[in-house]
């Protein structure tokens, strides 16, 4: 194997893997086939949803309530976590503003949690049968402004009575924790026995911009995670032991923890409202109350951003739901690192820059034997070419040749690509973090690089690149490494392995123009250490 086809199929493969990756989450969500159903008939969902009686043209029975269901009145509860605005009208919420997290970078403005308020306020819960349960009014506390900083763990309780059932909502709000507990109480006030089953509804839409190549949309956990992506119009159903719930984006993410059917099965229908916003529903099992009798639901809610401490920090599984593919049992790892340096260095640039070099120096051995395998293959190419040109019309006996070259000058003709194969899983993992890490969003590194999450642009007076903006230049100064490190890699005879290889800088150049400053900085460092590293090693055995 010549050493440039090595390279070639290298880069090739990490590029090939990139695309892989956005077709594969396109096409191929993450999710168990064998544990969805066939899909739901429109008519069945909504014989059971609280707030869509028209599939077709989007018509919300929370926007058509009957006079005596509007009795609104608002609750404002700021803690120091986020500013919450509940209202009467189902105790919902009408607002889930996040206090240290922005959707731009330089405005200033909150990230948003209820991203789809004309389609759903969450969370919805009712029952099947009665589903305005999930949009009338319900009585709240007296005082309507609930400050958490001062008086620490609050609990705030709504309650409403309609069709002889009461039904009562006690949320748990607490002081240093993006979790809510949610206790539902119901009671059968009738003379005949309730027979129905508890629902909760929510909708949304992504809640920042974040890249194409990180999912986005509904989830449910059972023994792993399983992102769905609904088709079209089309119902999914799952039903099975079920952890949790929810609806995430590229950073933050909203879930809904069962906590007394963790083991039980469950029923999940997700389907599309409209092109960038789903629908999930929990269907909790059937129950029968005869009058007087009264059944209790509890669960947590978490609203925040997908950032591990915060996740972890009241169900621990609830970590499981940043996932950064098949390798997210190393980038894990890598993420903790990062974290760790950032203690000391206070920017997560420079904490690239570590992270980069480690591996490096991780992966000095393998990267030895690569390149010397590469010389070796290198001092055979006159050999090999002549044999080439001896067999061209016999691939038998042309193979059978140079498996006699690579014995007798004892060559190995994978060992240059192996000890690069073995390093891919740790070059994805951490491109997944750079890619999806909230540390890393609005993250500033130096000079013109202010948003490590962000495609970097240098932007000098008024001059302006079509489609771009500003001058990519840390991108460019990647390619420029990339083309220098294959000038000191050991070369080809063949001249058109030579002329692609010449032209893989210009295609991860392009590439990389609109790929976050993070990936590009790493892959610019990565760069340099590998011409530093092939420099030296040139030097050394010429002497």
């Amino acid at each position: 194997m010549e050493t440039r086809r090595v390279i070639l199929a290298v880069a090739l493969s990490f590029a090939v893997l990139l695309v892989f990756q956005y077709l594969y989450s396109k096409f191929f969500p993450y999710s168990s086939v064998k544990q969805f159903n066939s899909t739901v008939t429109e008519k069945k969902l909504s014989q059971g949803s609280s707030t869509t009686l028209n599939l077709k043209n989007k018509t919300f029975l929370s926007e058509k309530l009957p006079s005596e269901f509007t009795l609104l009145k608002t609750y404002y509860l700021n803690s120091p976590q986020y500013n919450s605005t509940l209202i009467s009208l189902g105790a919902r919420f009408k607002s889930f503003k996040l206090k240290h997290y922005f959707i731009d970078k330089t405005k200033k403005h909150p990230v948003e949690l209820v991203s789809a308020p004309s389609e759903c306020l969450p969370l919805e819960i009712y029952l099947q049968g009665i589903n305005e349960l999930g949009a009338i009014s319900y009585k709240g506390p007296k005082t309507s402004k609930i400050v958490i900083e001062k008086e620490g763990n609050k609990t705030i309780s709504f309650v409403t009575t309609y069709k002889n059932v009461y039904l009562k909502k006690a949320f748990t709000f607490k002081k240093n924790s993006y979790f809510i507990d949610v206790k539902v109480t119901l009671i059968n006030q009738g003379k005949n026995t309730l027979k129905d089953r508890l629902l909760v509804r929510g909708a949304f839409s992504p809640f920042v911009d974040g890249t194409k190549y990180v999912f986005k949309g509904p989830f449910y956990y059972t023994n792993h995670l399983n992102e769905v992506k609904v088709k079209d119009q089309r119902i999914e159903e799952y039903v099975g032991p079920l952890k949790y719930l929810g609806y995430e984006d590229n950073y933050f993410m909203v879930a809904v923890i069962p906590q007394k059917f963790n083991n039980g099965t469950l029923r999940v229908t997700f389907r599309n409202i409209k092109k960038d916003t789903q629908e999930f529903i929990l269907w909790l099992p059937p129950f029968e109350l005869k009058p007087g009798e009264e059944v209790d639901y509890a669960f947590k809610i978490y609203m925040g951003p997908k950032k591990l401490e915060e996740m972890e920090k009241e169900y621990p599984l609830l970590g499981k739901a940043l996932y950064f593919g098949i390798f997210d049992f190393v980038a894990k790892p890598l993420l903790y690192i990062l974290k760790v340096s950032n203690r000391f260095t206070h920017n997560f640039g420079w904490d690239i820059i570590i992270i980069t070099i480690l591996l490096r120096i991780l992966f000095f051995p393998l990267n030895q034997m690569s390149f010397k395998s590469m010389k070796k293959m290198q001092k055979l190419q006159p050999i090999i070419q002549r044999i080439r040109e001896k067999y061209k019309d016999d691939p038998q006996a042309l193979n059978r040749e140079l498996m006699n070259i690579y014995k007798t000058y004892k060559i190995n003709p994978f060992s240059g690509c192996l000890p690069i194969l073995i390093q891919i899983p740790v070059f994805i993992a951490f491109y997944k973090v750079l890619l999806m890490a909230i540390e890393l969003r609005h993250a500033p590194f130096m000079l013109w690089i202010d948003d490590l999450s962000a495609p970097e642009r240098l932007y000098i007076g008024h001059f302006h690149i079509p489609y771009l903006g500003g001058i990519p230049l840390l991108t460019i100064l990647m390619g420029l490494s990339m083309y220098v490190q294959q000038r000191l890699t050991p070369s080809s005879a063949d001249p058109f392995q030579s002329r692609v290889m010449l032209f893989m800088p210009v295609f991860f150049t392009i590439l990389f123009i609109n790929f976050p400053s993070g990936l590009v900085l790493y892959w610019f460092v990565n760069n340099i250490l590998s011409i530093a590293r092939q420099y030296l090693t040139l030097k050394l055995t010429k002497n």
